[in-house]
């Protein structure tokens, strides 16, 4: 346990944070499969989107049901090769960092190319389809892990 340093505590919350993440994009991946099997069931988790993205301003259609698929198939790969870098820099190897946060900040960034980038402003929110999907507030902790690595930097070889 003495060898366990803050770097190796990082990379190990870090990789539960993936899996977490890999497990849900993996599940809301196969959630958009079928798009057709919208009102089959009156509470499903789809529905509920649904009438999020209604509540919004937004119209749940076929086009969209394949940007999410395409979307989470993406972040699923993301999740993958972040881990990659987490194996890496736990291991203490420096391309590990690079693999990390190259993933980090597109897993970040992918609802907005892939949902364009169509923001609202109304003041003092900024909305937007990614927005609703993806808030902001899910997404800042990837990019805290992002600085809490590159405090930790100075460890790699």
């Amino acid at each position: 346990m003495k060898n366990f340093d803050a770097l190796k505590w990082l990379c190990l919350l870090s990789l539960l944070g993936f899996i977490y993440c890999f497990v849900f994009d993996l599940g809301y991946f196969t959630l958009f499969l079928d798009a057709k099997s919208i009102n089959s069931e009156k509470n499903s988790l789809i529905n509920l989107i649904v009438e999020n993205l209604n509540d919004n301003g937004f119209q749940f259609n076929e086009y969209l049901s394949i940007q999410l698929r395409n979307l989470y198939a993406i972040r699923v790969v993301f999740d993958i090769l972040a881990m990659v870098g987490v194996g890496f820099m736990f291991s203490k190897i420096k391309i590990g960092w690079t693999f990390y946060w190259i993933f980090q900040i597109a897993y970040v960034l992918s609802p907005f190319i892939f949902l364009n980038f169509d923001f609202q402003f109304s003041w003092p929110y900024l909305s937007g389809i990614a927005i609703v999907i993806f808030p902001l507030f899910n997404n800042m902790i990837h990019l805290v892990y992002v600085l809490l690595f590159m405090s930790q930097k100075s460890q790699l070889k």
